[in-house]
């Protein structure tokens, strides 16, 4: 204990030792070759972690392994430390003070080594550049694959919108025309087997207009400053009947304006309010409202209908899932999934919160507009 004291009282002494100039023979040239040298390899090692430093800053917020960045810095620069005191030493020979710094830097050392051995089997996972490269290529090669699917993707709408509904009109109509010509002669189970075939055309027009509506959305459609309460407008215009028919009730809160497609959030609207005028058993209760949080706005679509179990709502955004059977409500499955798409094309967010019996709240965060 005495000698420790002892050391750390007289760290800095001089006292004890000569220079290192007058330890031994040294010629001008051997000793400043020494320092010369030493100073080089410490002006080295002082630049190397400012550099290390600089990239980690200028990287911080996708760089992997940080702390053994640092720990590579601060052994860089221990290590020069040591080469600038031995430059030093030919004449402030603090021996003492030296011994310590190399003490720290040999326990610097030691956990750098530590750190790298914990991170190697993560640093083998992480890919080369010429993996990255190859990665990369396949990925153009996807794209240009996934470029052809959608030119056969707006093949196929362009047949869905004209050459199959085509047909399904003609069958809708002429069905039609034959009831009424013959409904006189016809017996009941005629009427009936009449009445199904033009259910089953229309609902068959229906699902090609949704699954038409679905597939031709633009993920590069134009967003511009829009005010929601006029795509709820349109919305609520092309509704007009079902609202009559159901005498709804819908209050409409002032809303802030949002980045966003206007025809696009009509459509989103449209699906939303045509779902809970629907989904309801008594007189549709609707309220539409709007809150500006940060940069986000954030519209709420509320219902007093049948509602929905916690556990169905993770699939309600499926295309083509149903959670009522056909004879009870009619639709397609895909209203909803259109709208998440639309959603997504937004760069936004929608969410369900429900309780069956006590209705339906969803939830839709857009870009704020600076307006």
């Amino acid at each position: 204990m005495e000698e420790l004291k002892e050391f750390f009282s007289g760290l800095f002494s001089t006292s004890e030792w000569p220079p290192r100039w007058k330890c031994g023979y040294w010629s001008d040239f051997h000793g400043w070759l020494y320092i010369i040298s030493e100073l080089m390899v410490w002006t080295a090692y002082f630049l190397i972690p400012l550099i290390i430093i600089n990239y980690v800053y200028k990287k911080h917020t996708g760089i992997k392994f940080k702390k053994v960045y640092f720990l590579f810095a601060s052994f860089i620069l221990l290590c020069g430390s040591t080469h600038f005191f031995d430059a030093l030493m030919f004449w402030v020979p603090m021996y003492r003070f030296n011994a310590l710094l190399r003490l720290v830097t040999g326990i610097v050392s030691l956990a750098t080594v530590y750190h790298l051995v914990k991170i190697l089997p993560y640093a083998f996972k992480q890919k080369t550049n010429l993996e990255l490269e190859a990665e990369i290529a396949k990925r153009e090669v996807a794209e240009h694959k996934l470029a052809e699917a959608n030119k056969s993707l707006e093949a196929f709408a362009y047949i869905a919108s004209h050459d199959l509904q085509e047909p399904l009109r003609k069958i809708n109509t002429f069905s039609g025309m034959l009831f009424e010509r013959n409904e006189a002669t016809f017996d009941e189970k005629s009427k009936e087997q009449a009445k199904k075939i033009q259910g089953a055309a229309s609902r068959m027009q229906t699902m090609i207009r949704d699954v038409l509506t679905l597939s031709t959305i633009d993920e590069a459609a134009e967003l511009v400053p829009v005010d929601p309460a006029i795509a709820i407008q349109n919305a609520l215009d092309d509704l007009e009947i079902p609202i009559l028919e159901k005498g709804a009730e819908i209050n409409v809160q002032p809303l802030p304006p949002v980045i966003g497609n206007e025809p696009y959030l009509t459509q989103l609207f449209l699906n939303l309010l045509s779902n809970a005028l629907k989904f309801t058993t008594t007189q549709p209760i609707i309220h539409i409202s709007g809150t500006k949080v940060a940069d986000k706005v954030h519209i709420k679509i509320s219902d007093n209908g049948i509602g929905m179990e916690e556990a169905d709502l993770d699939r309600i955004f499926l295309a083509f899932q149903r959670l009522r059977s056909k004879k009870e409500y009619e639709g397609t499955g895909i209203g909803l999934a259109i709208c998440k798409k639309i959603i997504d094309v937004h760069g936004g967010h929608i969410a369900v919160q429900s309780t069956p019996g006590s209705g339906t709240t969803f939830t839709i965060e857009l870009q704020a507009a600076d307006v």
